[in-house]
C-alpha cells in the first residue's frame, strides 16, 4: 500500500494488515528532512500485532541522486537497531528506476517468508482432528442403541 506520507489514509490502513506475510517500507535516502517523520511511521508500523514476527524490508531508494544517506547514517537515524526483537528487518540501498538493489531486496524478503511458512502443522492438526471425529463416532455407534436404531432403518 503506498501512502506517499498522507496522514489521511493511514487511519484506515489498518484493512490492509490482515493476513500480511511481510511489509515493504520504501524511503527516499536523499530527504534528510523528513527522516524522523519517516523513522516515527516505520517504528509506528513496526509495532502493529499484524507485523509482529514478519519480516520487514527497508528499501534506501534514490542512490543514484547526489548525496544519499550512507546504509549507516539511515540506521542511525531511523533507529532500526532499537526495534522489537520480534521484528525482522532488512536495508536495501537501492535505485529503483535503474533497477538496482530490487533483486537483492525481495530475494531477502522471499527467504525471510519462506522460513515462516509452516505447511505441515495444519494438515497434522487436521488430520488429528479427523481421528478424534472417527473415534468419537465409533464409541457412539458401539454404544448399542445406535446400532439398533440403524439396522431398523436400513
Amino acid at each position: 500500500m503506498e501512502e506517499g506520507g498522507r496522514s489521511r489514509t493511514r487511519a484506515s490502513r489498518r484493512i490492509y494488515y490482515r493476513g500480511v506475510s511481510g511489509l515493504i517500507f520504501v524511503l527516499d535516502a536523499t530527504d534528510r528532512e523528513r527522516i524522523n517523520e519517516v523513522r516515527d511511521e516505520l517504528l509506528q508500523l513496526s509495532k502493529e500485532e499484524e507485523f509482529q514476527n514478519k519480516p520487514i524490508l527497508i528499501f534506501a531508494n534514490k542512490q543514484d541522486l547526489s548525496n544519499p544517506m550512507s546504509s549507516d547514517e539511515i540506521q542511525e537515524k531511523m533507529s532500526l537497531t532499537t526495534f522489537n526483537e520480534n521484528v525482522k528487518w532488512h536495508l536495501q540501498p537501492a535505485c529503483a528506476i535503474q533497477n538496482e538493489g530490487l533483486r537483492e531486496g525481495f530475494q531477502w524478503l522471499e527467504n525471510s517468508m519462506a522460513k515462516k511458512v509452516d505447511t505441515i502443522t495444519p494438515v497434522k492438526e487436521t488430520i488429528d482432528d479427523l481421528s478424534t471425529i472417527k473415534h468419537r463416532l465409533m464409541s457412539l455407534w458401539n454404544m448399542g442403541n445406535f446400532k439398533t436404531l440403524w439396522s431398523k432403518f436400513f
